[in-house]
């Protein structure tokens, strides 16, 4: 199925400002619907398995280029599979053939040793349960995936890769 919001279309986009004219160019007048709380803002588009997360300007790109630092940023796309938190599933093709839904031992297959993994534990605090994940690199970004109780990806995370704060 054809999507616009094709796999790497989103890698190019990571780390580009709120008023980058190819962010403007990609979300065109929905830009206005920036869901704007605190230090982030979000938009949802339900019906295409997406969701896109901005930060401010510190949590994104270095110190030295911050001019303005309540400006947002690109972070990340949150992928969703069908029926997660009222998305539709994601149709775009993921790297090294992944699909939501496979097995853990599916994703560590395609996407071979993680750079790091956690969660499969109920917090502690909260008594609610923590999803197993799964991180990979992926060039300047990291793919994050998260696995459901049965052990199946019910999303990818594609993030902007972590900023040091000094």
């Amino acid at each position: 199925m054809n999507t616009r919001f094709g796999f790497e279309q989103l890698v190019s986009l990571l780390r580009l400002s709120e008023n980058d004219a190819r962010i403007r160019n990609f979300f065109g007048h929905e830009m206005s619907s920036i869901d704007r709380d605190e230090y982030y803002g979000t938009l949802e588009f339900k019906p295409e398995g997406v969701d896109v997360v901005f930060k401010e300007a510190p949590w994104v790109i270095p110190p030295e280029k911050i001019s303005d630092p309540r400006e947002l940023w690109l972070s990340s796309f949150h992928l969703y599979r069908e029926g997660l938190d009222g998305f539709a599933g994601y149709s775009g093709k993921l790297p090294n053939g992944v699909a939501l839904g496979d097995s853990e031992t599916e994703l560590l297959r395609k996407m071979g040793e993680p750079i790091s993994k956690g969660g499969g534990y109920t917090d502690p605090v909260d008594k609610l349960p923590i999803p197993r994940w799964f991180c990979f690199a992926l060039g300047e970004a990291i793919l994050h995936f998260q696995l459901d109780p049965m052990g199946r990806i019910d999303m990818a995370t594609l993030q902007a890769s972590k900023i040091k704060l000094t």
